[in-house]
């Protein structure tokens, strides 16, 4: 009997600390909303201004994440991800502006969970640090792909 008790109460404790527990991308998606309504500004690194890969630079350097300081390298690093797979920590890259661009030129971080609509949080030219959905068909039309970094998750 007193082993069961000692079973159940370790097993609660184990429930407890998962449920309460924050992970690291849990942390990262916080520090991103931090952000929310600073300015575009092309090149931007701070809160002075962020362009989309300055931002998404910034919020990875805080937990020793490297990215480079360009969408399209942004896309380079990591592990691709199936549409259907993407989710939060993600980040997920764009067609740059203009129909006949079809080179990677705007990245943002997924904050939504697998399985739900795809919601992500940039820094865009007309509103600065925002959160879009996917499913817009500005963004619908643009997505190239989204990647998966393993850091993230060590």
């Amino acid at each position: 009997m007193e082993r069961d008790i000692d079973t159940a109460v370790a097993q609660t404790i184990t429930l407890i600390t998962k449920l309460t527990s924050v992970t690291k991308v849990d942390s990262l998606i916080q520090h991103a909303y931090s952000f929310i309504g600073d300015r575009y500004r092309r090149g931007g690194t701070s809160t002075k201004g962020f362009d989309c890969s300055g931002y998404t630079m910034i919020v990875f350097k805080k937990f020793d994440i490297k990215l480079p300081h360009t969408s399209a390298g942004q896309g380079l690093v990591g592990v691709e991800v199936n549409k259907t797979n993407i989710k939060k920590g993600d980040l997920i890259l764009f067609k740059g502006r203009g129909r006949r661009n079809r080179r990677i030129g705007h990245v943002g971080i997924v904050i939504s969970e697998k399985g739900e609509p795809v919601r992500f949080i940039h820094s865009s030219t007309s509103d600065g640090v925002r959160i879009d959905r996917l499913e817009f068909d500005y963004y619908r039309k643009r997505y190239v792909k989204a990647v998966r970094l393993p850091e993230l998750y060590k």
